[in-house]
């Protein structure tokens, strides 16, 4: 190496590799994001690319795709879950739950329990359901009426001040 790339390498500080060796297969490896990162001259990924480039030439690039996002259940609760079971009608399982919370058991034993029960559970999925059975229940239980526009009175002049009836004995 000449001495302007050591003085690079020696500013530009990379706290874990960004590209390994495949020497099965003669690669070096990286993701996407850093094989991009390393056209910038003088970045970390460019001095560590070109320090792996010196020891092997004969390697080539194999870019790998970083591994699926995680579920994440950010937003899941006892509540949730609570009404969940309500929605989806398991009584036994609602009691079970109820059970669990009167005994104080912890809440990630309560979160393994139920996502064991429904593996494929989206919580921004199920809050829709829920506002959707929510809604149901409310139409349901309160008789949807449209109100009908008032008959005016022409005999008498229309007015905004409705008068209040008269109390006896004042």
């Amino acid at each position: 190496m000449d001495a302007q790339m050591m003085n690079v390498k020696a500013t530009v500080k990379t706290t874990t590799p960004c590209f390994t060796f495949d020497h099965i297969h003669k690669h070096i490896v990286g993701t996407e994001l850093n094989f991009r990162k390393s056209g910038t001259p003088g970045s970390a990924q460019d001095v560590e690319l070109m320090a792996r480039l010196a020891e092997h030439p004969d390697y080539t690039f194999l870019i790998i795709k970083p591994k699926k996002e995680k579920n994440s259940y950010k937003g899941l609760t006892c509540p949730l879950m609570a009404e969940y079971l309500e929605m989806t009608k398991q009584e036994v399982l609602s009691a079970t739950l109820k059970k669990m919370r009167d005994d104080g058991v912890g809440f990630p034993a309560i979160k393994s329990w139920f996502l064991d029960l429904f593996p494929h559970f989206n919580v921004s999925k199920a809050k829709h359901e829920i506002c959707d059975y929510r809604l149901g229940r409310v139409k349901t239980k309160y008789k949807v009426v449209k109100a009908e526009p008032k008959a005016t009175n022409t005999s008498k002049p229309a007015s905004n001040i409705t008068e209040l009836p008269k109390v006896s004995g004042q």
